[in-house]
């Protein structure tokens, strides 16, 4: 994969570490999000036969995501564009970096 061009991270995304904790009054999880950073981000939709077999492995990826290097996102993770109403949520999948170098992480991420 091609690093971003200068000007391709134009989409502003607030990542946030999701904390689930049982909620004893009504038998459900509650989230919290302790964790929340901004940073820039660029955003594609992941082509259509990586979509189908993951859909068929039951790990569906719907995007991929491309930031400036960060450590230690997991599955715990969200990557949220946009903000009140109109907000997309992203569950982080899996995360990389890119072509192995410590300059950019690659998030690919399914939209709920």
């Amino acid at each position: 994969m091609n690093e971003p061009a200068i000007g391709e991270l134009d989409t502003r995304v607030t990542l946030r570490h999701r904390d689930d904790r049982p909620d004893m009054s009504t038998a459900d999880l509650a989230s919290s999000f302790p964790v929340q950073k901004k940073t820039w981000a660029k955003l594609e939709p992941v082509g259509s036969a990586l979509y189908s077999g993951s859909v068929q492995a039951d790990n569906i990826l719907t995007h991929r995501i491309t930031i400036r290097y960060r450590n230690g996102i997991t599955r715990d993770w969200e990557v949220v564009v946009g903000e009140g109403e109109s907000a997309t949520v992203y569950r982080v999948r899996r995360s990389s970096h890119l072509n192995g170098k410590r300059r950019f992480t690659v998030l690919e991420v399914e939209e709920l």
